[in-house]
C-alpha cells in the first residue's frame, strides 16, 4: 500500500473518534463513548445533556433507548479500541512536513489532476478546490486546510497523551501516599502486638505464681482439717476426764484422773505449739526493702522449705495480718544468693533459670539489686539485646519511670575476677554498666572478667532463648527474684 493510501486510512480511523454531536474527540473521562441500542455512539457529556432535556431517543435515528442517565448506557469499547489503535498509528507517522508534502501531491479521485488541498470537517473527507465549489460549499460544510487538520490532530493526540501521563502521575502519587500510610499502620500494629505479647507473658507468669500459691494453700487446708479432727479428739478426752472427776468419790480416783489429765495437758501443749507455728506460717508473707528512701514490697511464695521473693514494687501493700520479712533477713550481700529468672518470648513461657550469685562482689550486688528492683530499676520486663556464638547479653534495664538505662547503680564496680568461662557463667564486660552476659558455649576460650554468678539449673532455657526459634530481642525477663531457704 502506498504512503498516501496509508495516511488516508489513518485519517479515516481518526475521524471516527469524534462525537457527531459536539465534534470533539472521545476520551476516557467526560467524553467517553457510549453505545445506544441502535448501534450509534456519542460522548457521555452530550448524551447526558440530551437525556436531561427529556428526550430518550437516538439523536441520529430517533430509536428509543429508555436510559435515565448517560452512565446507564454501556461504554463503546470497540470505539475506544479504535481510538487507541489510531493514536498508535499516528505516533508512527512521518513528521508533519513530509506527510504534508505527500498530501499535496495526492490527487482528487473525482476531479482528475487537481490536488487535494482541503479537509471537510462536516463530511470527514479530503477535497480539492473543485470539490469545495460543487460538493462541499463553505455554506454547508466546514473546510480547513490539510495542514491545519494535521495540526489539530497532533494537538489532540498531545493532549490525550498528556492527560494519560498526568493521570498516571496522580495515581503514582496516591499509591505512594497509601504505601506510606500502610508503613505507619504496620509499625503501629507491630508495636501493639509486641506490647500485648509482653503483657501476656507477664500474665502467664502471674498465673503460674497463683497456681503455686493455690497448691500450697490446698496442702495447708488438708493439714488444718487434720488439726481440727485432733482438737475434737482432745476435747472428748477432756470431757471424759471432767466427768470422771465429777463422779469421783475418793482421793484414789481423783489422783488417777489427775495423772491422766497431766499427760494429756503436756501432749496438748506440744501440739498447740506446733499448731501456732503452723498458723503463723499460713499467714501471708511479704518482703520489704528500703532503697533510696522508698519502701518497696513483694508477696512471698513458699514452696516447701523455700521462700520465693519476686521483684519488689512500691505499689504493693502487705495485708494487716501479714508476716513481714525485712531486708536484714534476706542476706542480700552474703557470699552466695540464689536468684530465679523466668524467660518468655512472643507470649510463650520459655522456663525458669536458677542462678547462684556472688553477693559479696560488687557486680553480684548490683545484679541482685536489679533482679529485686530494691532501688527502683529492674531487669523485670527488659529484653535481651544481642547474641553471638558464645553468649547472650542484656545491655539495658527498666527504670521505675518505664524508660531504659545502662548506667551502673554502684560506684564501686571494677573489672575483676578473671576466669576461664564455663557454660552458664554470668559476667559483666563493662565496669560502669548495669549489663550482664550469659556464656552459652561448651568450649572454654579466653578468660572473662567480671564473673559474679553461675546457672545451677535451667541452662536449657537459655539455649532455647539463644536458638534460631526467636529473635533475641523478643526474649524478655518476665519475672525475677531471689530464693531464701
Amino acid at each position: 500500500m502506498s504512503h498516501a493510501a496509508t495516511v488516508k486510512l489513518h485519517s479515516s480511523a481518526i475521524d471516527k473518534s469524534e462525537c457527531s454531536i459536539c465534534n470533539n474527540t472521545f476520551d476516557g473521562a467526560a467524553r467517553r463513548p457510549r453505545a445506544l441500542p441502535c448501534g450509534h455512539g456519542f460522548c457521555t457529556q452530550c448524551l447526558e445533556a440530551y437525556i436531561q432535556t427529556g428526550r430518550k431517543t437516538c439523536p441520529t435515528c430517533r430509536v428509543e433507548h429508555g436510559a435515565s442517565s448517560a452512565t446507564d448506557l454501556p461504554v463503546c469499547f470497540i470505539l475506544e479500541e479504535l481510538l487507541h489503535k489510531a493514536s498508535i498509528t499516528a505516533s508512527q507517522k512521518h513528521e508533519p512536513e513530509s506527510v504534508h508534502e505527500e498530501d499535496i501531491a495526492e490527487m482528487c479521485p473525482k476531479h482528475k489532476g487537481i490536488p487535494l488541498y482541503f479537509y471537510c470537517k462536516t463530511q470527514l473527507v479530503k477535497v480539492c478546490h473543485s470539490c469545495t465549489v460543487l460538493d462541499h460549499p463553505p455554506s454547508s460544510c466546514k473546510l480547513i486546510s490539510l495542514d491545519d487538520q494535521i495540526k489539530e490532530k497532533k494537538q489532540i493526540q498531545i493532549e490525550t497523551v498528556h492527560n494519560h501521563k498526568q493521570a498516571l502521575i496522580n495515581a503514582k502519587r496516591d499509591l505512594k501516599s497509601l504505601y506510606q500510610r500502610n508503613i505507619v499502620y504496620l509499625t503501629e500494629q507491630k508495636n501493639t502486638k509486641q506490647d500485648l505479647e509482653k503483657e501476656v507473658s507477664l500474665l502467664l507468669s502471674k498465673i503460674e505464681q497463683i497456681n503455686q500459691e493455690i497448691l500450697v494453700k490446698e496442702k495447708s487446708q488438708e493439714q488444718i482439717d487434720n488439726a481440727i479432727q485432733s482438737c475434737e479428739e482432745k476435747e472428748k478426752s477432756f470431757e471424759y476426764m471432767e466427768n470422771r472427776l465429777k463422779s469421783a468419790t475418793c482421793c484414789h480416783d481423783i489422783d488417777n484422773v489427775g495423772r491422766m489429765t497431766t499427760a494429756v495437758i503436756i501432749q496438748s501443749q506440744k501440739w498447740e505449739e506446733t499448731l501456732r507455728k503452723k498458723l503463723n506460717m499460713d499467714k501471708d508473707v511479704y518482703a520489704q526493702v528500703l532503697g533510696n528512701g522508698i519502701r518497696r514490697t513483694s508477696k512471698v511464695f513458699i514452696e516447701g522449705s523455700k521462700m520465693f521473693i519476686p521483684n519488689l514494687s512500691k505499689d504493693v501493700q502487705p495485708t494487716s495480718s501479714a508476716r513481714l520479712i525485712q531486708e536484714a533477713e534476706l542476706g542480700l550481700t552474703s557470699a552466695t544468693t540464689t536468684v530465679f529468672m523466668d524467660l518468655s518470648a512472643q507470649g510463650q513461657c520459655l522456663g525458669r533459670i536458677f542462678i547462684k550469685v556472688k553477693g559479696d562482689r560488687p557486680h553480684g550486688q548490683q545484679f541482685i539489686m536489679l533482679i529485686l528492683g530494691s532501688n527502683g530499676p529492674t531487669f523485670k520486663g527488659a529484653p535481651f539485646t544481642y547474641k553471638d556464638r558464645k553468649n547472650i547479653g542484656m545491655r539495658e534495664y527498666i527504670t521505675e519511670s518505664g524508660t531504659k538505662s545502662t548506667k551502673s547503680l554502684l560506684t564501686t564496680l571494677v573489672v575483676e575476677h578473671p576466669q576461664k568461662p564455663l557454660r552458664g557463667m554470668l559476667f559483666s564486660k563493662w565496669s560502669q554498666s548495669g549489663s550482664f552476659d550469659i556464656f552459652t558455649d561448651i568450649v572454654r576460650t579466653w578468660q572473662f572478667h567480671g564473673h559474679f554468678g553461675d546457672i545451677i539449673s535451667g541452662i536449657e532455657v537459655v539455649d532455647r532463648a539463644a536458638s534460631s526459634e526467636f529473635n533475641i530481642t523478643d526474649v524478655i525477663i518476665s519475672e525475677c527474684g531471689i530464693i531464701i531457704e
